[in-house]
């Protein structure tokens, strides 16, 4: 079926606008003249969204890849035919979008194409298309299907873990120095005012934070402006290749977060090269696409020449050993190289340091909430003692 997006005015005149999904443009026509419409206007909608490659823009996010997935896994393993197995997810979908997404590859594969390919139509990432591509020649497509939803929710997991464990303290110090620079330029000036009327000499505590105060003042715009000028110029500088590969090799060889994200890493490859071996896809193939999924270029780097390696006979834990990759990784895959069990030991390693990067991430943040509470309060602390002092001093020479 193809989706048709339609203009009409009904028994009352009034304007109607809608969307109907009919095998073909006079199919569409004559079910809205049967429910007494007049049409005015009537488009094929997918048509509207391919672009000049013939590529569909309408796409899948990652949640709704996912839900797909898992749908269409669960009604091909039950018997359904392909065709209304696409039909029945496209009408589960919420979003009108991802629905006009499902019924391009529906209409693509009732006009003969493979759901692989109509999957590349729309944009759909390569790990999957050619996942797909293997399941639909091997004629296992519902375990594949549910394999990549797997894949799709342990990534989507791990991006949630990193996300929170930087969001968190992010949204804290914010917070935190918001409260501070009201404070500094408002509060506490009107408060230490009254004391310096009083002509008594103001203690060195409170004389350090009107300092601040009056910097925050009179250069506070300046200092907004510049930090905002800063993170420009480095959005701007990071789109430079070079830029970019110096940023990673420094996050790479850091000495606190160097094997945080060489784990995060070899749990990606891993678990994206071992579902595409295990999923029927040649190695040197499996191993183009794989590399896609390291996030740092020096990595990159890696998979290619991992890629070479291979093509010339070699082993892939001859180059994780070389680049000096987590000593366990190494020893798994060079072990399922060795067995012939390159796949099922790919998965072990990124089931291991998925589990590792879970624990770490939660101890960072376990660490880290208290610490920053802690500096807030020593803070705010600080300044409310610059504040009594004076109120102290004044009360002893009343006396």
């Amino acid at each position: 079926m193809s989706l048709f997006a339609w203009k009409a005015l009904d028994v009352k005149g009034r304007q109607k606008r809608g969307e109907l999904e009919a095998e073909s443009e006079r199919t569409a026509r004559k079910t809205l003249k049967e429910q007494g419409l007049v049409l005015q206007h009537l488009e094929a909608i997918q048509n509207k969204d391919n672009d000049q490659h013939g590529r569909q823009k309408q796409t899948l996010n990652s949640d709704e890849t996912t839900l797909f997935l898992q749908q269409l896994s669960t009604l091909t393993s039950a018997g359904m035919a392909l065709t209304d197995a696409l039909e029945a997810v496209a009408t589960c979908m919420e979003n009108k979008r991802a629905r006009r997404a499902v019924s391009f590859v529906r209409q693509q594969v009732l006009e003969g194409s493979n759901l692989a390919d109509a999957l590349r139509h729309i944009g759909m990432d390569d790990v999957v298309c050619n996942m797909v591509a293997a399941g639909e020649e091997t004629g296992q497509l519902e375990a594949v299907a549910s394999r990549l939803s797997d894949l799709l929710e342990k990534r989507q997991q791990m991006s949630q873990d990193l996300l929170s464990a930087v969001l968190y303290p992010s949204i804290i110090l914010g917070f935190g120095f918001l409260v501070m620079a009201i404070l500094l330029t408002w509060v506490v000036p009107q408060i230490v005012s009254v004391f310096e009327h009083s002509g008594g000499q103001l203690p060195m505590l409170t004389q350090v934070v009107l300092s601040i105060s009056a910097f925050l003042r009179n250069y506070g715009l300046m200092l907004i402006l510049s930090s905002a000028g800063f993170i420009f110029l480095s959005i701007i500088a990071l789109r430079n290749a070079k830029v970019r590969f110096r940023r990673d090799q420094f996050l790479l060889r850091a000495p606190l977060l160097s094997s945080l994200f060489k784990k995060i890493e070899i749990a990606r490859f891993s678990r994206t090269l071992g579902m595409l071996l295990s999923g029927g896809v040649s190695t040197l193939s499996a191993m183009v696409i794989a590399k896609q999924s390291f996030m740092l270029m020096p990595m990159k780097e890696m998979g290619e020449q991992a890629r070479e390696c291979l093509r010339e006979g070699g082993n892939l834990s001859d180059i994780l050993r070389q680049h000096q990759m987590p000593h366990l990784a190494v020893q798994l895959i060079a072990v399922g190289e060795q067995s012939g069990q390159l796949d099922s030991m790919l998965i072990r390693v990124a089931n291991q340091y998925e589990q590792e990067i879970s624990r770490n991430l939660k101890r960072i943040l376990t660490v880290v909430e208290p610490a920053l509470m802690l500096v807030m309060a020593i803070m705010v602390g600080l300044m409310a003692v610059a504040i009594l002092l004076p109120i102290v001093e004044m009360n002893s020479l009343v006396r």
